[in-house]
């Protein structure tokens, strides 16, 4: 064999090793990929709240004819309940839970609350109370608050 012969089969077995070499790398990389962008289509976590309206309640004073209400929201535990209870927010302890609770706190601060009425009311009357929220924000953090977004409130109580 001469040496061209000798230098041409080296660079050919060379050519072939660094093209298996190549195939592995293609294969493992699409193998993790598949693996990422299957991760990535899991469904999340549902910890939310069915009825957002629990947590809402419309307190009226006054004299009847010119009563006036206030939206009050039970923050406290809807945030309990967004988290998935109390065991679960106490052991969310470390620096990786962080980003966790900072979906919830933005959840959270996403919430708008508002009524029809706030004044001149009477006795019978009904005020319909409105939330906006940030649907993605919800989303990322695995909230549902349900598919209500207003509810009625009846007067009553006023003097």
């Amino acid at each position: 064999m001469t040496e061209i012969n000798k230098m041409e089969k080296h660079n050919k077995n060379k050519r072939n090793t660094n093209y298996i070499k190549n195939i592995k790398s293609i294969i493992i990389i699409l193998a993790a990929s598949i693996m990422l962008i299957g991760c990535g289509k899991k469904d999340p976590e549902i910890d939310g709240v069915v009825d957002i309206f629990d947590y809402v309640t419309v307190e009226f004073d006054g004299t009847n004819g010119q009563g006036k209400a206030n939206v009050v929201i039970d923050y406290d535990n809807l945030e309990l309940e967004m988290v998935g209870g109390r065991d679960k927010l106490e052991a969310l302890d470390s620096v990786e839970d962080l980003g966790t609770l900072n979906k919830y706190i933005n959840v959270c601060a996403s919430l708008s609350f508002s009524s029809d009425q706030y004044t001149d009311l009477s006795n019978g009357d009904v005020v319909t109370v409105s939330v906006v929220y940030d649907k993605t924000a919800a989303d990322e953090a695995g909230v549902v608050f349900g598919s209500e977004s207003s509810h009625q409130y009846k007067v009553s109580g006023l003097k």
